[in-house]
């Protein structure tokens, strides 16, 4: 017998739309630099490529050009955005407040997820995993904080300032011996969030992306390397 305060017109999730997906598939694809600053978005060959309707291509689109990954590049229509050294700045000067701000209200949430935060930490710390893994565990780490935070706003504002943090990593800009330094940075955030020390969490976290943020500036400048020569 159906519970009385069951309403008919909603039925169980059962796979995401393909609009989702096609968004998760494109996304992806940028932030892991599979699709390069400065490569073409036509509406109908991602269509065909991912077989599925132009419509959740074109919504898929929409939702990326207002994120920033994508732009409108005048005669050549949609295009990857290109990572300024300014906007790359921009973008770490914000995520230093809110990873902040993630750290301290994640000590007022300790639940189960505390234990996938340290796992995370763990394999961060396995000398024997691969880069790739690192960088998986990194993500899975800063993800969870974000999680525990219990903030929709602030887990939506890191989500889009994600694809900086991992585009980053794969333009290969931030070296491998910060992301090895950093590792220590990661497990003072822990032991702070499981100590429940939200001012200490918070300040560790503040000061590990702008210890990133101050070396990777420091490179793209002495280097001079500018997202809209990459490729």
């Amino acid at each position: 017998m159906d519970s009385p305060d069951r309403l008919p017109c909603l039925e169980p999730v059962t796979t995401v739309t393909t609009t989702e997906e096609v968004y998760r598939r494109l996304k992806q694809a940028i932030v892991d630099g599979d699709l390069p600053p400065g490569s073409r978005l036509i509406e109908r060959s991602l269509a065909e490529q991912l077989q599925v309707s132009r419509t959740p291509v074109r919504e898929t689109l929409k939702t990326l050009l207002g994120e920033g990954l994508v732009i409108v590049d005048g005669h050549r229509g949609l295009v990857v955005s290109r990572l300024s050294v300014e906007s790359v700045e921009q973008a770490y000067v914000l995520r230093e407040s809110l990873e902040g701000l993630a750290a301290r209200l994640a000590c007022e949430h300790l639940d189960v997820r505390l234990s996938a935060l340290e796992n995370a930490l763990e394999r961060m710390e396995n000398p024997d995993v691969s880069r790739d893994e690192k960088d998986s565990a990194h993500s899975a780490f800063h993800d969870t904080i974000a999680e525990m935070s219990q903030n929709a706003y602030l887990i939506q504002a890191l989500r889009v300032l994600e694809a900086f943090r991992t585009r980053m990593v794969s333009l290969e800009w931030i070296t491998t011996g910060r992301v090895l330094a950093s590792v220590p940075e990661h497990r003072d955030i822990f032991n702070a969030i499981r100590d429940q020390k939200p001012d200490l969490a918070a300040h560790y976290a503040q000061a590990h992306v702008r210890k990133t943020r101050e070396g990777l500036m420091k490179r793209l400048r002495t280097d001079h390397v500018d997202a809209s020569a990459t490729t």
